[in-house]
């Protein structure tokens, strides 16, 4: 009975986010500039979320004999607890922007919204240590990451880039998003930026590839080479190193390339 009271902040502000989100979605298929206003409103209550579970949660007791307060750092929880959920709804903001179906916008925004209510309930449970964000928390985080790629990957193929400039972009969102599952894992170094780098680049080489190919298979392909490496990074980052343990992610990617390639 307790979590369910406790989720009850978390579902009014996806209500009032599902409310601006859906104000957006309709009035960017009309003429009509005050989508850029709910946007910002649906942005601003992501953070208002952000910043009243912060100052609630963050803090405990040293101890159940002692009033001191331990407050977790603001600066290890910024990027995944403010900086990632506005990214993640800002790239919904885009693809639905420019998205021509009204019915897929109200899909993807269902399905946003589910993976917000998780990351959310998430973010709370981790304050309070019911689990660490190294846990089950960090999939939610990497499952964001993967929509925002996709999404902002979509927008960027269907504004037609010429190829150069269409590699530059998809490298720079993916060492953006590559870098934020390092700083979730704190893996911070200059071999870690390094890494990122050539995994930016085989991430774009491996997209430019199908350029020629319809605007559907060039953002599910790359986002397809993106998890593959965010996999592997996971599997290293768990301290695993018998190869058998690196397989089964180059075999979903073969099945799902092949499956994409073939619709």
């Amino acid at each position: 009975m307790k979590k369910k009271v406790e989720i009850k902040n978390e579902l009014l502000y996806l209500f009032l986010i599902l409310l601006v989100s859906i104000y957006f979605a309709y009035t960017t298929h009309t003429p009509n500039p005050t989508y850029i206003l709910s946007g910002v409103i649906g942005i601003l209550l992501i953070l208002t979320w952000s910043i009243r579970a912060f100052s609630l949660y963050s803090g405990r007791k040293i101890s159940q004999y002692s009033e001191v307060i331990q407050r977790i750092s603001i600066k290890e929880r910024f990027f995944t607890n403010f900086v990632l959920p506005v990214i993640f709804y800002i790239s919904l903001l885009f693809y639905i922007y420019y998205n021509t179906s009204f019915l897929m916008d109200m899909i993807l925004i269902a399905i946003s919204l589910l993976l917000l209510l998780i990351l959310f309930i998430n973010v709370k449970s981790s304050f309070k240590k019911v689990y660490s964000i190294e846990g089950q928390t960090r999939a939610v985080f990497d499952f964001i990451c993967i929509a925002s790629f996709y999404m902002i990957l979509s927008v960027v193929i269907r504004l037609a880039f010429s190829i150069w400039l269409t590699v530059l972009l998809i490298s720079i969102i993916s060492l953006i998003f590559l870098w934020s599952d390092i700083k979730i894992h704190r893996k911070e170094s200059l071999s870690s930026l390094i890494i990122s780098l050539i995994s930016s680049l085989f991430i774009a080489m491996t997209s430019c590839i199908f350029l020629n190919t319809n605007i559907f298979v060039v953002p599910a392909v790359g986002t397809l080479a993106f998890y593959l490496i965010l996999s592997l990074w996971n599997i290293r980052f768990l301290g695993k190193l018998k190869l058998v343990e690196y397989l089964p992610p180059f075999i979903y990617s073969i099945l799902a390339l092949i499956l994409i390639l073939n619709i």
